[in-house]
């Protein structure tokens, strides 16, 4: 089931979860207990309403979900989601009461959290705080822009060239043409016209004037003025910036 990440603008400074979970006792408890602490909340009941929740929003920093669900079973909604948004991979919580051979695998191979049903809320709450709290240098996609913690460690500057944005789709043969806004060796913000990019989507980028070619995430990506559009670029690996880039630091 293919996955379509839509435009959004996320003004709320809260963490935001979704819950999926087909038992309404354990649904609307959850649902309480990370409001009080302060969380927002949304829910489903199986893993078909997470889907069209991810399709009308992605504000969600956590992923909390039940594995045995009807319609869609939340080890199939990860495995859709994880593979048209790979950047979601760390943010799935799972509840299971029944840890199968198949289930297990699936957390070890994919290096998944998951609690065994019936647990501790307490201990669900430090589960919860510390998968949130361990986003250490997180990219703050809801607001289109790095944290502030990212601002500090690295030094970006202002550089202006054309770059050349390839994928395994749809810019394979034709790629998209886009300008370079500022540069970092960790990323890079561009701007080009058309639609927003798909977050998560993994891409090459060539800025022909640097003669630099390296893989890349789109870590934001929105339309300012219903024809250009800007984007976040997280490099794959961190970059050497060539001394011509050292004019104005941001």
């Amino acid at each position: 089931m293919a996955l379509k990440l839509q435009e959004y603008i996320n003004v709320d400074t809260k963490n935001k979860i979704l819950v999926v979970d087909d038992e309404d006792t354990i649904r609307n408890m959850l649902s309480e207990l990370l409001t009080a602490e302060g969380y927002v909340v949304d829910l489903a009941v199986d893993g078909l309403e997470a889907v069209k929740r991810l399709n009308n929003t992605f504000v969600y920093d956590l992923i909390i979900l039940d594995v045995n669900m009807p319609r869609m079973d939340g080890i199939t909604l990860c495995r859709n989601i994880m593979k048209k948004f790979p950047a979601l991979k760390e943010r799935f919580l799972f509840l299971t009461g029944n840890l199968t051979e198949e289930a297990a695998t699936f957390f070890k191979e994919n290096d998944c959290k998951y609690m065994l049903k019936p647990f501790q809320l307490l201990d669900f709450l430090n589960q919860t705080n510390s998968m949130l709290d361990n986003a250490g240098k997180k990219i703050a996609v809801e607001k289109g822009e790095w944290t502030q913690s990212d601002r500090r460690a690295e030094k970006r500057f202002h550089w202006s060239a054309y770059c050349h944005i390839f994928n395994a789709g749809k810019y394979s043969s034709t790629p998209l043409g886009a300008k370079t806004q500022d540069i970092s060796q960790n990323g890079v913000k561009i701007r080009h016209i058309g639609e927003p990019l798909s977050l998560g989507e993994a891409i090459k980028i060539h800025i022909m004037s640097l003669d630099l070619r390296v893989d890349a995430m789109v870590m934001w990506s929105k339309s300012t003025n219903g024809i250009d559009t800007l984007a976040g670029l997280r490099f794959v690996k961190p970059i050497q910036l060539p001394s011509s880039v050292s004019s104005v630091s941001i």
